[in-house]
């Protein structure tokens, strides 16, 4: 049975809680590469899911590998518009661990994508998603931040 995710649809408006993998190594951050934009590794929580819990089982399903949740790095309240659809997703970016080494490709259903790493310096040069990432992630003190997009 598929557990149903937090996302719901009011109007026109989709509105869903995130949690995301921020992996990190030796200053660079793991991420996937669809089209010409980079996306971190996670989705949609689970009803009645804990996020830490979320973003380790995303890390399983789509890399397959174990993984351990870390400090939560950023709660991100994120609106923008895609193919004439509105969202606003709450978001949770966790630093997470992984119990063995990263492969380069992601599965997502049928869906196969190439992993990145790519050097916390150069975020700037690459269409990231989302983009707060580019500069927050590089300049990140270690306290957790509360961020407010409106793209």
């Amino acid at each position: 049975m598929t557990q149903q995710d937090f996302r719901t649809k009011v109007g026109s408006t989709v509105f869903g809680v995130r949690a995301t993998a921020l992996i990190l190594q030796n200053r660079k951050l793991l991420v996937t590469k669809d089209k010409d934009k980079y996306y971190t590794i996670g989705d949609a929580i689970q009803v009645d899911e804990r996020t830490e819990d979320a973003v380790v089982r995303e890390v399983r399903e789509e890399l397959g590998v174990k993984a351990q949740a870390g400090q939560l790095a950023f709660v991100v309240e994120n609106r923008f518009e895609q193919a004439g659809i509105h969202y606003h997703n709450i978001e949770f970016h966790y630093l997470v661990d992984l119990f063995e080494g990263a492969p380069l490709i992601m599965q997502e259903d049928e869906k196969s994508q190439p992993c990145e790493w790519i050097d916390l310096d150069q975020l700037q040069n690459i269409q990231l998603v989302p983009a707060f990432l580019k500069i927050a992630l590089p300049n990140w003190d270690g306290q957790l931040r509360h961020i407010h997009l409106n793209e």
